[in-house]
């Protein structure tokens, strides 16, 4: 798949491009949604681009300059230079997008020198690499001067980018934990503040799932890994692919309702039909005594002289008892269960949301659970330790002692 294809002019996939009064409500009008979601995807794609000079020596499997290839060349295995030039393209259409959605165009040309570096006749050397480095970093500052000053929604949106590349994209070679250290918590905020104008449920989904990572690799890097629990290497195998999930539902190419099934539609069903439970009877038990025991007395009074003052014989009476009890519960009925139910469903809007979420966060971080359940597995399958030679084994209290 071409890498830039999710960087392409026109409208961004992903983003509600209806009226606004046609739509869910959300912060922002489309065109801000719209960069906010281009913002993103220029920080993550300029971050890898970075990452991808950095680590080439290590991580570099593209063909040799003229060498007959066998099959067409795949992304992975492009030369590096070839891989820059596809990065700058995308950086160029995502810069155009943001000045066609901001009305600015002062971005247009600023990918030049790099461009310009990439072409140059000493590409893949160390002297290169460095320059390419040194183009890149003063690029990306230059956005982000820029972001910061037209909308300050659009910075954080390509800082958040940024990051979230930087931790899921960098070379092998650097530490996992350390792309975790104090770096959760910036991003949870800026999830938290961009929430109105991503993709639904993206926001929450993403902030859970990286909060799961984050425990797993600091329960990792602590020294001693649980029983049963990925490593750090382990996790590392895994990091890049939970990165493109994370930015796939960001950026709107999968819906994070796309990642559920009937089996999570029925878990939230029930943890929703406990909770309502939960809900009547404390409502039940708050109303009880000071609004339906007052009614249920002034009903059971008016029913009561009803029947005395009613002429007739005691079966008649009796029919009028109940005729006046009947109508008497169910005007009560009406009157409570009317804002009960208007309450309940306030009530249950939000519980729905954090069930879905729940549910849309743990299926968003399935690379995270595949290493949880190698690592059980192989600690399921490994031998019990062996008894050391002429170790005596402890003998128990004789049952006779």
């Amino acid at each position: 798949m071409n890498p830039t294809s999710h960087l392409r002019s026109g409208p961004v996939a992903g983003v509600d491009h209806r009226p606004v009064d046609e739509r869910q409500p959300a912060a922002g009008t489309g065109d801000d949604r719209a960069a906010v979601v281009t913002a993103l995807r220029l920080g993550w794609w300029l971050a890898d681009a970075f990452h991808q000079v950095r680590c080439a020596p290590a991580e570099s499997g593209g063909r040799v300059s003229g060498d007959r290839p066998d099959k067409l060349s795949n992304f992975t295995e492009m030369p590096v230079r070839h891989r820059m030039r596809m990065y700058l393209d995308g950086v160029d259409v995502a810069l155009a997008d943001l000045a066609r959605l901001t009305r600015g165009d002062r971005l247009l040309r600023a990918t030049r020198a790099a461009h310009a570096r990439v072409a140059a006749p000493d590409a893949e050397t160390p002297a290169w690499a460095g320059d390419l480095l040194v183009l890149l970093d003063d690029l990306n500052l230059t956005v982000l001067r820029w972001t910061m000053a037209t909308d300050p929604r659009i910075g954080r949106a390509y800082r958040l980018g940024r990051s979230l590349a930087d931790t899921a994209r960098g070379c092998d070679r650097d530490p996992l934990l350390s792309r975790f250290t104090h770096r959760q918590a910036e991003i949870s905020r800026w999830l938290a503040e961009l929430a109105g104008v991503l993709p639904p449920y993206s926001a929450e989904a993403v902030r859970r799932s990286l909060a799961d990572w984050t425990g797993a690799v600091r329960t990792a890097g602590a020294g001693v890994v649980p029983d049963g629990a990925p490593d750090l290497a382990a996790l590392g195998a895994e990091i890049r692919e939970q990165g493109e999930r994370w930015r796939s539902v960001l950026t709107g190419g999968l819906h994070p309702r796309d990642l559920l099934d009937e089996d999570d539609y029925a878990r939230v069903a029930r943890n929703l039909i406990i909770r309502d439970r939960r809900l009547v009877v404390e409502a039940t038990r708050g109303i009880f005594v000071p609004v339906l025991v007052p009614l249920l007395g002034a009903l059971l009074a008016v029913v009561a002289v009803s029947a005395v003052a009613a002429s007739g014989s005691p079966a008649t009476r009796g029919a009028v008892a109940l005729l006046g009890l009947g109508a008497g519960l169910a005007a009560i009925w009406r009157s409570v269960s009317r804002g009960a139910l208007a309450v309940a469903g306030e009530v249950n809007r939000p519980l729905v949301d954090t069930e879905l979420t729940v549910r849309m966060a743990d299926r968003l971080s399935r690379p995270l659970h595949r290493a949880r359940s190698v690592a059980a597995a192989r600690h399921q399958r490994r031998p019990p330790p062996e008894r050391e030679p002429g170790a005596v084994a402890r003998a128990g209290p004789r049952p006779w002692a």
